[in-house]
Formats: structure tokens, sequence, C-alpha cells
């Protein structure tokens, strides 16, 4: 019997070098986080939302 993985993948940090994005981009998308979870709160309501 072989340990072989039978889906065999990149490495986690072969993968991570991918992902890394221009640090704009991310202030764009954590913004756009917040900006989501403000009109959430907003229109919802706080339920289940701590602060």
């Amino acid at each position: 019997m072989t340990t072989e993985r039978v889906n065999p993948q990149a490495s986690g940090a072969h993968r991570a070098e991918e992902r890394r994005r221009n640090p704009v981009a991310n202030a764009v998308r954590n913004v756009g986080i917040v900006l989501d979870t403000a009109a959430r709160v907003l229109f919802l309501g706080r339920d289940g939302v701590k602060l």
C-alpha cells in the first residue's frame, strides 16, 4: 500500500505566493467588507452583531 495522496496539491507555501495580492487590492477588499458589514447592520439591525 502506498502513502501517496489521491488528490495531490501544491504545497501551502507555494499556493500562498500565488494568492498574494496587490496592497491596494487588499485595502479595497477590506473597505468593501467593512461597508458590507455596516450596511447589513443598518438594514437588518444588530441581531447577532457583537461590537
